[in-house]
């Protein structure tokens, strides 16, 4: 059996999921396909030869799309077997195509190593003007509102884009005489679900959020809207986050994005002495590995300090 053929039996299987993760597995999965193709490499004939045989095609032919950049990635490289794996893990549960592919032949998969790069964060400068951002007297007051909550939700939570926009307002559970506790339960990647605490300037910020502009909304209803007055789209949150980045007036070499507050989170919250399996937990991480490379950013002395888990907003600096 042809890989292509397979191939698009899988995305559709998994037309189900994000957007951004159907165009991953689509982008990375259609140019293997094409080199299988064009080298007669069948399904049943994958294996860690090829495989590196195709790896080795990709630094030599694909170009980044950064500027300056001579070569892809090891990141990018390895991250084609990630998604090639993942690929072939499907087949063998898959009732046509299992008979093609051996447990034994997708294990035998190496994934190259990668070179330790440095997970880009926000200073305590930047998150301050992104907020001042987020107040700026040429918003509508209900989007200073919205922008402020849901700055103050990535920073201080972690949460992936997706897990923000669909995050509805049964999920949101506010510390009140009844509740002890602030804290968000998001629907993560592989549908899994996982509660994620708020600090005290993230809870009232959402707190103000909803008691001014979200007031009347169903338990189904999303939390953040977009200017349609619908759910947040991939795009619209894009176009939220560039917006604040110009109107704080950051260097254009500074990105605004949602994954840079997941990386700022998760360093900062182990620099304040956070547990990492505690982080692993609130990032809805699969393994402690993923989790384990934000250390390497961080000294021993503040990998070793184990205090009791505080907001990563709360302790941002004002100044």
């Amino acid at each position: 059996m042809e890989v292509e053929s397979a191939v698009t039996d899988y995305l559709l299987d998994i037309s189900h999921l994000e957007h951004t993760s159907q165009t991953g597995y689509r982008q990375r999965l259609t140019v293997w396909a094409s080199w299988c193709l064009l080298h007669q490499v069948t399904l049943s004939a994958v294996n860690n030869r090829n495989v590196q045989a195709f790896l080795a095609w990709l630094k030599a032919e694909r170009r980044p799309k950064k500027r300056g950049e001579k070569q892809l990635s090891s990141h990018t490289i390895a991250g084609y077997v990630r998604f090639i794996r993942t690929f072939l893990y499907w087949c063998t549960r898959d009732e046509e195509h299992a008979s093609h592919v051996k447990l034994s032949q997708v294990k035998g998969i190496k994934t190259p190593r990668t070179e330790q790069a440095v997970k880009p964060t926000f200073s305590d400068v930047e998150l301050v003007l992104l907020f001042d951002a987020c107040k700026h007297p040429s918003k509508p007051y209900d989007y200073q509102l919205r922008d402020t909550a849901i700055v103050s939700v990535l920073v201080d939570t972690g949460i992936r884009a997706a897990e923000l926009r669909t995050l509805t307002m049964a999920r949101v559970t506010l510390a009140s005489l009844q509740a002890r506790e602030s804290y968000l339960t998001v629907m993560g990647k592989g549908r899994r679900e996982r509660e994620v605490p708020l600090g005290n300037r993230a809870r009232r910020a959402l707190a103000r959020y909803l008691r001014e502009v979200r007031r009347g909304a169903s338990p189904t209803d999303p939390v953040f809207l977009s200017r349609h007055g619908g759910q947040l789209s991939h795009e619209a949150l894009k176009d939220i986050l560039g917006r604040l980045k110009a109107l704080s007036r950051l260097p254009a070499h500074v990105a605004v994005n949602p994954h840079k507050f997941r990386h700022s989170y998760s360093t900062r919250f182990l620099a304040q002495g956070g547990d990492l399996y505690d982080l692993s937990r609130f990032l809805g991480h699969r393994s402690t590995l993923s989790t384990e490379e934000y250390i390497k950013t961080l000294g021993a002395a503040q990998v070793r300090r184990r205090k009791e888990r505080t907001s990563v907003l709360d302790h941002l600096s004002d100044s």
